[in-house]
């Protein structure tokens, strides 16, 4: 506060002297605005500022993000299985994949269609060890292990191909795999339906994101920490590097290995890699080889591929993309550099069986993406880096520069 002193002519003058006192009662100087008068004219500067932004609807659809529940209920992350019946039949089975425009069915069903051309084309009653790289959030490893295979019945058996054991009712996405709870066995001992076991006895997934392999652990003790049901843990580490596997993943994995040739001779152990390999640096060979030399595992997958007609422009605009996506441009090979690559690590190119399954899985995904932009807008939530994406699964769909091919490499037969 500024202080004066009156003179002998009446007039005020300043006193340097005492700066903060007031002389012959402190009259105060009313000629500069406090500090708390700037204050409030700058808060109520700001206020206005805001209101006049958001306009006369304050709220208007905003608070949807406050009524969305979180944690969600599901984090499933892959391309999806968007569209119906398959045309043709495999192995006498009518691939029974519904219509659908949720997110979280397609992506189950994509799963379901890896597990209809692999693990579940043989018969039920070997033990099962999975080893699942890009298991994400936990979604897919809640699945897998809540899957379960009837006993043997007469009336099932041999009808149904090599999938003999398993309910194969066509109208259900995942009815060969008995995750829905009306689809057990009831007790009392149903001839219909006898008693079932686990589909997989031994599972270990891997995530090369911390946060997603926090979230499946925290998932998988909450919702499968019972005892009697099998191992299955998540790890941290680069699927794209098995070398780098130490510690308590590696423990596991020999631990797997070891047990399944001791004590389960007849037992199969399987990779599972699901729409997830195109990302692996610097190549997909390392796992590849891994899989076939120390796991003796099995191979079942979804990825990605460049059609062989690709031209040079194509090829160039896909590169573009993986430098923005961050995926490694190499890892897009021809259909017969695929081939060679399992052959390279050491798979029976006699055995490599492939679908393609494109136009089930781009063009679904881009409409979806392209739905979800619109539906979200009114609510004031933006989709990101999705919005991209649609523009490329778009692209892909259109043109089929990209393939995206459902895999097989057995090691049982």
């Amino acid at each position: 506060m500024k202080t004066f002193r009156l003179g002998s002519t009446g007039q005020p003058h300043r006193d340097f002297d005492s700066p903060s006192r007031l002389v012959l009662g402190q009259i105060p100087y009313k000629n500069q605005p406090t500090k708390r008068k700037k204050r409030s004219q700058e808060m109520l500067g700001f206020l206005k500022r805001l209101f006049n932004k958001l306009g006369p609807g304050v709220y208007g659809l905003d608070h949807a993000v406050l009524n969305v529940p979180l944690p969600p209920s599901a984090m499933w992350m892959n391309m999806g299985y968007w569209e119906g019946l398959s045309d043709e039949p495999f192995n006498g089975l009518t691939v029974a994949t519904q219509h659908t425009s949720d997110f979280p069915e397609a992506c189950q069903a994509l799963l379901n269609q890896v597990l209809t051309m692999g693990l579940l084309a043989h018969p039920p009653g070997q033990p099962v060890q999975l080893v699942d790289v890009g298991c994400g959030c936990g979604d897919q490893s809640l699945y897998l292990m809540g899957l379960r295979q009837r006993g043997h019945s007469s009336s099932a058996a041999g009808k149904e191909g090599r999938g003999s054991g398993f309910d194969s009712t066509p109208q259900k996405p995942d009815s060969a795999l008995l995750s829905d709870p009306e689809l057990r066995p009831r007790h009392g001992g149903d001839s219909r339906h006898p008693p079932s076991r686990p589909l997989i006895d031994s599972y270990i997934g891997i995530t090369l994101e911390p946060a997603q392999a926090a979230l499946a652990r925290h998932r998988l003790q909450d919702k499968h920490s019972n005892p009697e049901k099998p191992p299955a843990e998540v790890f941290c580490a680069d699927a794209s590097n098995p070398d780098s596997w130490t510690g308590d993943l590696q423990h596991s994995i020999t631990t797997m290995t070891s047990t399944a040739q001791t004590d389960h001779p007849s037992s199969s152990t399987w990779l599972l890699a699901l729409d997830c390999m195109y990302h692996f640096r610097p190549s997909r060979l390392p796992l590849l080889s891994y899989a076939h030399s120390t796991l003796h595992a099995s191979l079942m997958a979804f990825d990605l591929v460049v059609a062989d007609n690709a031209s040079w422009f194509d090829r160039l605009l896909l590169c573009l993309v993986c430098w923005v996506t961050g995926a490694p441009f190499t890892n897009f090979v021809s259909g017969q550099e695929y081939r060679r690559l399992l052959v390279a690590a050491g798979y029976d190119p006699a055995q490599i069986q492939i679908r393609d399954i494109s136009r089930h899985v781009f063009a679904g995904m881009a409409a979806f993406l392209d739905r979800r932009v619109v539906e979200a807008k009114p609510f004031g939530m933006k989709m990101g880096k999705f919005g991209a994406s649609r523009m490329v699964f778009d692209w892909w769909a259109r043109s089929g520069v990209v393939r995206g091919w459902l895999l097989l490499q057995d090691e049982t037969e």
